[in-house]
């Protein structure tokens, strides 16, 4: 990471247990502008606690994350201790942070222009007629202008998870974090909703990303972070982390991660 860049996020010694399971265990991690980030590691390794934790849907036992410099969810007093920030502002605070999921969570009742104007409109409070033109431009951006007026269970996965990328999109957010965002799609509409990213990584928004798409983290990402057992173990560029990774653990998660296709027998003849 350059060291000069504008740090978007900042997690400090993140702590988080569910009742006797430690889950995450001390993680810090700074994310530049324009960086992309993605984290890697076992199931259970604590990936999808610990970006949930990055915009307080999931709330930490002990630490800190800043956002734009300011403590997210929190208020630091003169002594050191924090208490609860009003819900108010930690709902501005969100406004700079997208979320895709990996359930898409589009509301069923409304079309993908709908879903996508729906907060702009009642919350940032953007004139209809504004949000709408955005809308569109951001379904183009996403390859489904054509599916302006389809509601979700007219649209594949990958669809539903464009249009669920243009509706994080809507809100102008600073970030945006993705949490495993292709896990519940069939393979063959796993490489648009990837190609959509890869776009918006070449413009230039600051994302984090979860997931899996080993090939995606490798072209794609500045940085890969490995997590394992709930550590930050390994952090590097892509080369370094799958060409030379320097931890035991992070050699091992990669070998089942990257073994190579089996090689199929011909069919016998009929």
């Amino acid at each position: 990471m350059n060291q000069t860049a504008e740090i978007i996020i900042e997690a400090s010694d993140v702590h988080k247990s569910f009742g006797a399971t430690k889950v995450l265990n001390g993680i810090s991690l700074s994310v530049a502008k324009g960086e992309v980030v993605v984290l890697i590691g076992s199931s259970g390794s604590g990936k999808t606690t610990f970006i949930r934790c990055l915009n307080l849907l999931e709330t930490f036992d002990s630490g800190r994350v800043r956002v734009n410099g300011r403590l997210l969810g929190y208020v630091e007093r003169a002594n050191g201790d924090v208490v609860r920030d009003s819900a108010r502002e930690l709902a501005r605070q969100r406004r700079d942070i997208g979320m895709v999921f990996q359930r898409f969570n589009l509301f069923p009742h409304m079309t993908a222009l709908e879903n996508i104007v729906e907060a702009p409109i009642h919350v940032l409070k953007t004139p209809k007629g504004d949000a709408i033109q955005e809308a569109k431009r951001l379904l183009a951006r996403v390859g489904l202008v054509d599916r302006a007026d389809h509601y979700p269970s007219q649209l594949s996965g990958g669809q539903q998870q464009r249009v669920a990328i243009a509706r994080a999109l809507a809100m102008q957010p600073k970030v945006l974090l993705f949490d495993e965002p292709t896990s519940a799609l069939d393979p063959e509409t796993v490489g648009e909703v990837l190609q959509v990213m890869k776009e918006l990584a070449e413009d230039g928004m600051t994302m984090v990303v979860v997931t899996h798409e080993m090939e995606f983290a490798r072209e794609v990402a500045h940085r890969v972070v490995v997590l394992d057992q709930g550590e930050l173990i390994e952090e590097g560029p892509p080369e370094q982390i799958f060409t030379a990774p320097a931890h035991a653990r992070t050699r091992a998660f990669l070998r089942r991660t990257l073994k190579p296709a089996p090689v199929l027998a011909p069919l016998s003849p009929t």
